[in-house]
């Protein structure tokens, strides 16, 4: 049930115009276990990362969310494949944003909350064939109060059309003793970048 809300939830939204091209794609990465001798083992279920990305004329955005020790971690990436700068005009000095839903779409946490910024106008630059990340955590004691309802992770430029979605990665973990060998089958149609 969890699996088929999320899949509603989970999109991309594009504001384009007639001259540009775009594209989209997501991912995630599934367990694998495979024990090793007798009297069972340890074994995972489900995704410890998932992934999202989409390419608007030459800016690529690409966002990464993964599980690890507890925590939820966050990057957004942003590329800018073109021969010129690009420049983003700010309301004020918040750059980018993380929010995290639940399967009603209800935000569960925000990054910026309790944060202050400047109420000036700013503007940030990606240079020519550049790129910038922001990243983002939720502690292990904080994420633990919410994770079972957590569904989407959202990111995007602050003052810009695009939001990109990922899910937020499922795992459930047994214990049936002995030992077990864990690894990883990548899927989806797009690039995954290391944290």
């Amino acid at each position: 049930m969890k699996k088929m809300l999320c899949s509603a939830l989970l999109g991309v939204t594009l504001a384009v115009s007639t001259f540009a091209t775009a594209s989209a794609s997501i991912g995630g990465e599934i367990g694998v276990y495979v024990p090793v001798g007798g009297g069972g083992g340890y074994s995972r279920t489900g995704s410890e990362e998932s992934f999202a990305s989409f390419t608007v004329d030459k800016l690529m955005q690409e966002l990464t969310v993964k599980k690890k020790s507890g925590r939820l971690l966050m990057e957004l990436r942003i590329s800018n494949g073109s021969d010129t700068p690009y420049t983003v005009e700010h309301r004020n000095g918040q750059v980018y944003e993380f929010l995290v839903l639940d399967k009603r779409g209800r935000v569960l946490w925000r990054w910026s909350e309790g944060m202050a910024f400047t109420q000036a106008l700013t503007s940030s630059t990606i240079d020519a064939q550049g790129e910038v990340v922001y990243k983002a955590e939720i502690k292990r004691t904080d994420f633990k109060k919410f994770k079972d309802d957590a569904v989407v992770v959202m990111a995007y430029l602050t003052d810009t059309p695009y939001t990109l979605s990922a899910a937020v990665p499922e795992t459930t973990e047994t214990s049936s003793g002995g030992a077990a060998v864990f690894g990883a089958v990548v899927l989806g149609n797009g690039p995954i970048r290391g944290w």
